[in-house]
Order: structure tokens, then sequence, then C-alpha cells
């Protein structure tokens, strides 16, 4: 099964390709994923050909009729994994991002919906775009589809932010842990991440955004990744300023003077964010603070 699933995923990649095959609508995230997947099929016996993930963007508009009856062309950006159980057993890893306008926050739940009940069809990716260009005009928040005017309003708008809090069975490999904090740079997303075993990532930052790194944080092979504790919050970016618990994304290692792990650090750490409740969703014990002996 594992191998009719391959071949599926890469017959609907070189469709997608051919439908958008204009400059820079159809970005595959990594092409040496797909030369392994492309080579898995004549060597089912390796597995590791299966560790990286085929993942794709593909960049579409919708029409869209205002208030005043005046078309407006909405651009988006669907960003897809393919887990290797998909289609047959699995639906996609798939989430939708615009520039230019601000979509509601029903619009995440819909599609999901959508996702979920497409996947097991040979063109699903197909129908889901189709279905986003159908609906999304529906999921608009306000009538300032030019980007000028909602530039400057964005500042007075609430917006969606998520703090997620992912467990690690382990950290250790330095390509990883660049991962891990290169792509929370490039979101612009603050938190920290713990190597070593377990392994401890915590993001926060604008839902969209969040969203995109947990979907890249999937697309690498993981003994075991599981999200603890997921946290939405609607606030105006000032307000945010003001109760985000991060400044920046940085890896911590919680050490002793005798270079022992000890978790006495990181409930320290974590107390000093008021997320000392954390320490117990992840250890399943009350934290205690380190000895000062």
């Amino acid at each position: 099964m594992e191998r009719e699933n391959i071949e599926k995923q890469l017959f609907e990649i070189e469709v997608l390709q051919s439908i958008y095959s204009n400059s820079n609508e159809f970005t595959l995230d990594n092409e040496d994923a797909l030369y392994e997947a492309q080579a898995y099929l004549s060597q089912p016996e390796d597995k590791t050909l299966l560790d990286r993930k085929l993942g794709f963007s593909i960049k579409f508009s919708a029409d869209c009729i205002d208030e005043k009856e005046n078309e407006n062309k909405i651009l988006l950006e669907l960003v897809c994994r393919l887990p290797s159980s998909y289609p047959l057993l699995s639906p996609p890893d798939i989430f939708v991002r615009s520039l230019s306008i601000k979509l509601d926050r029903n619009f995440s739940e819909e599609l999901s919906n959508c996702v979920k009940s497409s996947h097991d069809n040979d063109s699903a990716i197909i129908n889901i775009i189709e279905w986003i260009k159908d609906n999304v005009c529906r999921f608009i928040n306000g009538t300032s589809e030019k980007k000028s005017v909602q530039n400057e309003s964005r500042n007075s708008e609430k917006q969606i932010y998520e703090r997620v809090f992912f467990y690690s069975h382990h950290i250790f490999s330095s390509e990883k842990r660049r991962c891990i904090y290169q792509w929370a740079q490039e979101l612009n997303l603050e938190g920290f991440f713990m190597p070593g075993k377990p392994g401890i990532i915590c993001v926060e930052g604008e839902r969209t955004n969040v969203q995109s790194y947990c979907a890249k944080l999937r697309s690498v092979p993981w003994q075991k990744l599981q999200i603890k504790e997921s946290q939405c919050f609607e606030f105006e970016p000032e307000e945010w300023k003001s109760v985000k618990k991060f400044a920046n994304f940085e890896e911590k290692i919680f050490t002793s003077n005798n270079q022992t792990f000890d978790l006495g650090l990181l409930f320290a750490f974590l107390k000093e964010k008021n997320l000392d409740y954390i320490f117990t969703l992840y250890f399943g014990v009350d934290g205690k603070l380190p000895s000062t002996n």
C-alpha cells in the first residue's frame, strides 16, 4: 500500500506541475525528496528513501465580488505536505495563506473538513483548490481588498495568534536543530527549543505562521512528535506584544554546573514565563526549582 501511495503522490505532483506551469506558481519544498520517492518505486525495500516527505506550494488566485459588485482577484498560496500514508489512509497537511487579505477564522475549520473528505480521491489537491476558489470569498473579513487600504488599517485590526508546545522523543541531529531554529526565524516566530531526550519545542506568533511551522516540522522524520498544548489568542498587534511570552526564538540547554541535565532549571525557566503548568503536561509531576546549594 505504501508503494501505491507514493505512485499516486508522484502522479498528482506531475499533474499539478502541468497545470501550474507558469513561473513561481508551483514550488517543490525539496527536489531531493522527489528524486528519492521516484527511486523508492524501483527500490521499495529501502525505506530510508521515504524519510523526506514530499511537499510543495502553489500560488493561485480567486475571483471575489465586493459590496460594490466590483470583481477583485485574491492572491492565495496553498502549502501542502504529503505523509507517506496519503492518499489511501490519511489526508495531506494543508493550509492556505494570503498576504493581501485577512481570512475569517472559520475558513481553516471548513478547509480542514474539505481536506478530510477529499483525500481518497486521485485528484484531491485539485479538488481542494477548486473548493477554495469557490468558497474563500465567504471568509474575507471586511471590504478592504485593496492592499494599501488594508495596510493602513492593519494595526487597528485584531489578529489570531497561537502558541504551540511540541514533545519529541529526542532532538539530537545537528541538521534537525538547524531546521528548527531556521524555520522559526523565517516565519517570524518566538519561543525556544530544548535539544536532548526528551526534546521540547515551543513557538508563538501569528497563527498562519505557526501552522506553517507545524507543517514543516511534520515534513521531517521523527521517532515521536506530538503537540502537548495549543493555545489561540485574538489581539491587536500592539496588545500581543505585551502578552506574548518570548522576545525571540532560541535554543535552550538546561545543565547544572557539572554539565548534567537539570529539570529544575527548565522548571525555573517556564515559571519565569508563567508557563510552569506546562512542566506537568510534559513530565506528569509537579516541577521543583533547582537547589541553591
